[in-house]
């Protein structure tokens, strides 16, 4: 039996320093590229294979490539540059791919540098930011190989976003909702078995809630799969934000996120108000509060706070903890998180598409030793 290919699995920081950023010479790179060229077996290979597929000399510069497209990102007239910069990743300039500090836990660079090294096929998935502001899931694979006794690494990339968010969606909603129901299943067999009034009464409440939980549970999923089709519709009204807050307050009364956490929220300044989508927003928020909670140990503290700035309303979020560099360069990242639970990542991603695509809003965060963590969002006063 063939073994199962290996899968990379790369911590933060795992690359101690950056590869050398030096390239080849025009003589050494149009040496490659006739190598590349003059090998049958894989100018039959490009042509066969329904995938991104790159051929990379010693310096990890494309020589050969198919010229095949991942989510309109092509790869034609690319001989010569590296695979980061053919995609437009974002950190592939002023330096170059493999040059930015974001570079340390790129999962393309690393098959590719492990694949080389170990001289295995290796395998990754890889999250990458282009310039045009598109968000790419890719599949890499990295296979070393050789062409005229010189060694080459051959890269098939394929676009896994699609899978990557069914996925996601999928477990995050199965997760929310069978965790809910089990609070409903608890407090129904305590009103079956008590006869005392209050009792029955403060099930009774319970049972109110964890219903209303799951019908928010199942609109905020509804919202994230129609924002990403494009088809969310925002409906905004005047909203305070006092009555916001409130109802921020009203959803964490009973999280388990928020057990053994101090939750703070602020009242806001006198007549906040807002023209924006209340659902929308709520979910904005929840998300970001959700989050902070995650981040903070048994007995530390989330603060929620409203602050008036020019023409506009700074909604925030603070705790305590620091996010580390290589994380917060891909904090926003559909799909990117820092729990190791499978279907999470959304939360920050969906904060930032709900937020500034439909709220119209700016949705940003700051993250510092001396001040902790703060995401926000900002928009236009009401």
């Amino acid at each position: 039996m063939t073994p199962p290919l290996p899968v990379l699995q790369l911590p933060f920081g795992a690359w101690h320093s950056l590869p050398d950023a030096k390239r080849s010479t025009p003589e050494e790179l149009a040496r490659d590229v006739r190598a590349a060229a003059a090998s049958p077996v894989l100018s039959a290979l490009l042509d066969a294979v329904d995938a991104v597929l790159v051929v990379l000399g010693g310096r990890r510069e494309i020589v050969a490539h198919n010229g095949k497209a991942v989510d309109a990102a092509t790869v034609s007239q690319v001989v010569g540059i590296r695979l980061g910069e053919a995609i437009g990743c974002v950190n592939a300039s002023p330096g170059g791919c493999a040059t930015a500090r974001e570079c340390e836990t790129c999962g393309a660079l690393g098959s590719i540098l492990r694949s080389q090294e170990q001289e295995r096929p290796v395998e990754s998935e890889c999250l990458i930011r282009r310039t045009d502001g598109a968000a790419l899931e890719i599949l890499v694979r990295a296979t070393p190989i050789e062409l005229s006794g010189a060694p080459f690494t051959a890269v098939s990339l394929r676009d896994i976003s699609a899978e990557k968010r069914r996925d996601a969606y999928e477990q995050i909603f199965f997760h929310d909702v069978l965790n809910t129901v089990a609070g409903l299943r608890g407090w129904s067999l305590r009103m079956q078995r008590t006869s005392d009034p209050e009792k029955t009464v403060t099930a009774a409440e319970r049972i109110d809630v964890l219903s209303r939980r799951i019908e928010r549970d199942i609109q905020d999923h509804r919202a994230l799969v129609l924002a990403e089709r494009g088809a969310l519709v925002a409906e905004c009204v005047p909203v305070e934000v006092a009555a916001a807050f409130a109802e921020l307050e009203t959803v964490f009364a009973s999280a388990a996120s928020a057990e053994g956490r101090l939750l703070e929220i602020l009242p806001p300044p006198a007549g906040a108000r807002l023209e924006t989508d209340p659902a929308l927003l709520l979910r904005v928020l929840v998300n970001m509060t959700r989050n902070a909670l995650e981040a903070v140990p048994e007995r530390g503290c989330v603060r929620v706070s409203c602050d008036r700035e020019p023409g506009a309303l700074r909604l925030a979020v603070w705790n305590d903890g620091v996010i580390p560099p290589a994380v917060q360069a891909r904090i926003f990242q559909r799909s990117f998180s820092t729990k190791a639970a499978r279907g999470r990542g959304l939360g920050t991603y969906s904060m930032k598409l709900l937020g500034e695509k439909h709220l119209g809003g700016e949705v940003d965060f700051l993250s510092t030793i001396e001040d902790g963590t703060t995401f926000w969002i900002r928009l236009a006063a009401g």
